[in-house]
């Protein structure tokens, strides 16, 4: 007890690194013009490009222009794509909390081992996830549209995996944390609960409009199909979502709550972009979905603060005084 693990600080680190170049270059992607800039040699005042990079840099366009070129009934509108900085923002600020917890010590010894909230299993996921993401971007801008299906599932998927191994984690050591590291506690719930789930939520929406895309431009199905396999999905696995965490997963997610935020607001950006010029059928699914996803945001706040009053997550905490002793227990 008390022992630094050196394993557990090279995942933190290697993640954080692995964030941080993902961010970088999912920007890159976004601004092409800039990418090639990095690879620029100037030799004798003639310019010459490294590693064989043209001017144009690492990406043949951007995103949101082959979204455009790619877009289906249910495309959102532009600035909801917006919510990409919000993810890496929040997803920064739980990585910079978690290097932090390298720094400091506790009565039990390093606050990163005790406890361990950040698991192996949840790094080791998380640090694919971030990879995939990196693998999208360049499958989409070659426009391999199955390829990059496939691959953004495998975004959601281990979004999803990961998502499970951190609330868990908390989960199990709740009672302890509850007593002795409050603080801890909380800030593990909102920045990297509700920052997980902000990124699950949103690649998930992601993988069906890419699975639209593709059922569209490569299967070649009717586009009010297409429309129905992306609101169907989004709208079976929100209402599953919301049984589940209602009841079942109560315990473990129950502060958990910016998935329907993100959910509203994509509905929000199709509607503005795609309603006036749907079809009946597609103008009204719109319009249920986002009346849904408000209740279901409204309701979840709503489940939220009357548990949190009337039945407090450790409220039979049988853990003891002495930080060490209980946690030892």
């Amino acid at each position: 007890m008390g022992e630094q693990s050196g394993s557990r600080i090279a995942l933190i680190l290697v993640n954080f690194l692995v964030f941080a170049g993902t961010v970088a270059i999912n920007q890159l992607s976004a601004f092409p013009q800039f990418a090639g800039g990095l690879f620029v040699k100037l030799r004798d005042f003639a310019t010459t490009y490294g590693l064989g990079v043209p001017p144009q840099g690492i990406f043949n366009s951007t995103v949101g222009n082959l979204s455009a070129i790619y877009e289906i009934d249910v495309t959102p509108a532009g600035f909801t794509f917006l919510i990409w900085t919000v993810i890496y923002i929040w997803l920064l600020l739980a990585h910079l909390y978690a290097l932090i917890l390298l720094c400091r010590r506790n009565a039990v010894g390093p606050v990163y081992l005790s406890p361990a909230v950040l698991t192996p299993a949840f790094l080791v996921t998380y640090t694919i996830n971030l990879l995939a993401n990196v693998t999208w971007l360049f499958l989409w801008d070659r426009q391999y549209i199955i390829y990059s299906s496939a691959i953004l599932w495998v975004v959601c998927l281990t979004n999803w995996i990961a998502f499970g191994f951190i609330h868990g984690s908390l989960h199990r050591h709740g009672p302890w944390m509850s007593s002795h590291a409050k603080v801890d506690l909380w800030m593990f719930r909102i920045l990297w609960h509700n920052g997980i789930a902000l990124y699950t939520a949103w690649t998930t929406i992601a993988a069906l409009l890419n699975l639209g895309i593709a059922l569209k431009y490569e299967a070649n199905l009717e586009m009010q199909l297409v429309v129905y396999v992306v609101l169907g999905s989004l709208s079976g696995i929100m209402l599953l979502w919301f049984i589940l965490e209602n009841t079942v997963l109560d315990r473990f997610v129950r502060y958990t709550i910016t998935q329907y935020a993100v959910v509203v607001l994509a509905m929000v950006g199709i509607y503005i972009k795609q309603y006036y010029g749907a079809t009946m059928e597609t103008g009204w699914f719109i319009v249920v979905l986002l009346g849904v996803a408000v209740f279901c945001l409204v309701a979840r706040l709503g489940l939220v603060i009357v548990r949190a009053c009337k039945s407090p997550l450790y409220a039979n905490n049988k853990v003891g005084d002495d930080p060490v002793l209980s946690y030892a227990a």
